[in-house]
């Protein structure tokens, strides 16, 4: 069964350029235990129905995008009966009966819903804005359907985490994540979390035009990696444009370029190679 989710990519405009808000999951965690990613989470019911993935049908995915990052990161985009954005003073008096329904890691999502609806605010979805999906590999045994928001942080209000799910957390410019994966640091990267780092990366301007330049015209790209054991280099997670990849366009491509898009695992990390490829 593969679960629906979401998680935000959320960023803010620092000293020495746009910083995007990273968790790390605990050690103990059931999915991706240890690994470095971004606040999210998977769609519970009281979001509503996920069978129409495209558009503001989706609408459960937006809502579980913003549940799940001020469950997990205090964050809150919300408005008010009169269509207003809640502000930071508001959203600080959110912050004790978040935690008084909190139960170790869990937070019941309807007990969550029911602390906005009874001050007759609502989730804001049109502060998130979604730029990609990933699909996990069939081989994984926890399979999800997420999908991938961004948002410029609110000005005065604090990400932090709740320590029982994620243990640590911190703002840091993509390159830095980048490095500090490569160099073999105390950040490791899962695929989809190191390519949509290596996109942030190669945009320049402020948190909120790194956001409206992901911002899709049309539906968003999905992608299903493709997992091989036993490749020579090792292990190999291949994206839809590389050659390894079942759904691989032959024709699209070169092949004396030698073409490929793929994460291989060595040494206990996920290294990225791209060449042949345009774009």
């Amino acid at each position: 069964m593969i679960r629906p989710a979401s998680t935000v990519v959320l960023l803010r405009d620092g000293s020495d350029g746009v910083e995007v808000f990273m968790v790390r999951r605990h050690g103990k965690s059931g999915f991706m235990a240890g690994a470095t990613v971004f606040p999210g989470g998977k769609v519970d019911a009281i979001d509503g129905p996920v069978e129409a993935p495209e558009g503001r049908a989706a609408s459960a995915f937006f809502l579980a995008a913003l549940r799940e990052l001020h469950e997990e990161a205090c964050v809150l985009f919300a408005l008010d009966a009169a269509g207003d954005r809640v502000d930071d003073v508001q959203a600080a008096t959110l912050r004790a009966p978040l935690a008084a329904i909190r139960d170790g890691h869990r937070v019941d999502a309807a007990a969550h819903m029911a602390l906005l609806d009874e001050r007759g605010w609502r989730f804001d979805i049109d502060a998130v804005v979604p730029f990609a999906r990933w699909i996990t590999p069939e081989i994984e045994p926890r399979r999800f359907d997420t999908w991938f928001f961004a948002a410029a942080a609110p000005a005065r209000q604090v990400a932090e985490i709740d320590g029982f799910e994620h243990t640590a957390s911190s703002w840091m410019r993509p390159s830095e994540a980048l490095a500090d994966h490569n160099g073999g640091g105390a950040i490791w990267l899962p695929p989809p979390t190191y390519h949509t780092l290596l996109r942030l990366a190669a945009i320049p301007g402020s948190a909120a035009q790194v956001v409206n330049a992901l911002r899709s015209n049309g539906p968003i790209p999905s992608w299903m990696p493709h997992f091989i054991a036993d490749m020579p280099e090792g292990p190999v997670i291949a994206l839809p444009d590389d050659p390894l990849h079942p759904e691989f366009d032959a024709e699209s491509v070169d092949a004396d370029t030698e073409p490929r898009h793929r994460f291989v695992l060595n040494g206990g990390r996920f290294r990225y190679d791209r060449r042949g490829l345009d774009g």
